[in-house]
């Protein structure tokens, strides 16, 4: 009977100052970007990273656009209790990849959605926008 008068309270304590953990990710590597947009004018699109230092890219009148990513740091897997995930702090899950029509942003992209698409045999991924 005393184990367990003694056994709830220990559980509620040992939750209490287990608590959560943060576990800093490693930053993404370098990674080169071929992207086909299809659009009826891509040449009126713009690719933007939206990262500490941004940058444009414009779209060749057939839709092909290529440039690298740089490395880049996102944040921190969060862990419940020390082993329940909670949150994902991958840095190719972050959509830092925006494609702009004619200056209004109608797609927002991963690398790791980037990565998913459909490619052509030159490994161009494709990506429908706009009208």
């Amino acid at each position: 009977m005393q184990m367990k008068r003694l056994g709830i309270p220990l559980i509620a304590l040992t939750a209490l100052t287990a608590g959560c953990v943060n576990a800093l990710r490693p930053g993404s590597s370098a990674t080169d970007v071929k992207l086909n947009i299809q659009s009826a004018h891509p040449e009126t699109c713009t690719v933007h990273v939206a990262l500490e230092h941004p940058a444009d890219y414009s779209v060749a009148s057939d839709g092909h656009v290529t440039f690298t990513v740089p490395p880049y740091h996102h944040g921190c897997d969060m862990y419940l209790f020390g082993a329940i995930k909670v949150r994902d702090g991958a840095a190719e899950n972050v959509r830092i990849l925006e494609i702009r029509q004619n200056g209004r942003v109608v797609r927002r992209l991963s690398l790791a959605q980037v990565a998913t698409l459909t490619q052509d045999e030159a490994g161009y991924s494709s990506v429908k926008v706009g009208n």
